[in-house]
């Protein structure tokens, strides 16, 4: 870590960037890259409609067989 790195370290917990010396440019990449690791904005879009507990159970379902059978596929081939 250099010396510049040392002087932007987030000082705010969570989510934030301190703007040191101006440099705008290097707290606006360091806050796009907390956000993104965050998955901020998927949680914004999945609340922007309601979606039924059984819906998403029963998505997770089908995701969960549609990976098994791909693993199975895979290790029969394999």
């Amino acid at each position: 870590m250099n010396k510049k790195q040392k002087q932007h370290q987030s000082v705010i917990p969570g989510v934030g960037v301190a703007v040191v010396g101006k440099d705008i440019g290097y707290a606006l990449r360091q806050f796009k890259r907390q956000v993104k690791n965050a998955d901020i904005l998927n949680q914004v879009k999945a609340r922007q409609e309601y979606v039924k507990p059984s819906v998403t159970r029963r998505q997770q379902r089908i995701k969960a067989a549609y990976k098994q059978r791909m693993q199975s596929l895979d290790e029969r081939y394999n």
